[in-house]
């Protein structure tokens, strides 16, 4: 990986940790900006999915991840309808940014480690298994996809449990899928 992809990967961790610590009220365009960012990144690396047994179950287990670390972050983080105007509240504290932090320091760790650290032992499996170098980033990928999609997810359906309104006005596409 190179600088700049070290600094975008960290500008997005920050971007969304910034718009989901705290108390928050967001919108429908505050949910979603996250998944339509990691989307947008993920279409700068992944090009094609290499096929292979391999190179699938090292995806297949990027995505796993994300569903687990989506999962528990949902499980750290409040979701409920504010009484005054039965909007929505969501309540995200140092649990959740822990979390959050513990799967970037995964990704960037085997990032870093894969050029300084583990570079033979890494080419070596990936040469004796046929994983194309892609494999890897696109794992990370799905990963984080997972675990936002998941996140957003299950905001949106404790929300709707919860009875809260969440504001859908200026997402035309996005208003019709919530009714």
């Amino acid at each position: 990986m190179s600088l700049s992809d070290y600094l975008l990967y960290t500008g997005v961790f920050i971007a969304i940790l910034a718009t989901q610590l705290g108390t928050q009220r967001p919108d429908a365009r505050r949910l979603l900006l996250p998944v339509a960012i990691v989307a947008g990144v993920g279409f700068k690396y992944v090009k094609d999915i290499p096929s292979g047994n391999t190179p699938h179950l090292i995806e297949t287990s990027g995505l796993v991840l994300g569903l687990l670390f989506g999962l528990a972050s949902i499980a750290l983080i409040e979701v409920r309808r504010d009484p005054a105007d039965s909007r929505l509240v969501t309540v995200a504290g140092w649990p959740y940014a822990a979390l959050w932090t513990a799967a970037m320091a995964l990704r960037m760790g085997f990032a870093y480690g894969s050029t300084h650290w583990f570079t033979h032992a890494l080419a070596s499996f990936s040469m004796q298994h046929h994983v194309p170098a892609a494999t890897y980033g696109t794992a990370f990928v799905l990963m984080v996809l997972a675990m936002i999609t998941v996140r957003t997810a299950g905001v949106l359906i404790r929300a709707r449990l919860a009875g809260a309104t969440i504001d859908f006005g200026a997402l035309g596409i996005a208003r019709r899928l919530a009714r």
